[in-house]
């Protein structure tokens, strides 16, 4: 990971090197970058794609695993997907391969992006957090957190 600090009280990290890592242990040819980490069907599980091999399986988890690290660390763009991946590592079938294929393509068109963390007032603290709601098979929820704290 680099991190840079820079002179107007901000912090830029990257990843450069583990999101190609990722994208070179797909071994399957991306050459057009997405637009968006994912399509209008990321959360659509479709019950009669076929399930992956299991070589091809444990690649898939890898991948989506170290997608997560990075996600946490400089890519919170990605998160939305990577968080779904997540949920299908158990048994994941040809079309989340293709939902796998669709993030990385996104991630080696923006692989030059970096997460810039700053602040103008250290004694104040400001997070917003959405939601997502009822987007996944089972109808739940993910609740939206919004808190603003005062340091003193």
């Amino acid at each position: 990971m680099d991190v840079v600090f820079k002179k107007d009280r901000k912090v830029s990290i990257h990843m450069k090197n583990h999101i190609q890592e990722a994208i070179d242990w797909f071994q399957e040819d991306i050459s057009q970058s997405g637009s968006t980490p994912a399509n209008k069907n990321l959360f659509t599980i479709e019950h009669d794609s076929l399930e992956l091999s299991n070589e091809k399986s444990d690649k898939f988890h890898s991948i989506v695993a170290k997608l997560l690290y990075i996600s946490k660390r400089t890519r919170p763009d990605i998160k939305p997907t990577v968080a779904f991946l997540c949920t299908r590592v158990s048994q994941p079938t040809e079309n989340d391969w293709k939902k796998l294929r669709r993030a990385l393509s996104y991630l080696r068109g923006t692989i030059e992006d970096k997460r810039i963390i700053g602040a103008s007032n250290l004694n104040s603290l400001v997070a917003w957090v959405d939601a997502a709601f009822a987007v996944c098979e089972n109808v739940r929820s993910k609740q939206a957190v919004r808190y603003h704290s005062l340091w003193v």
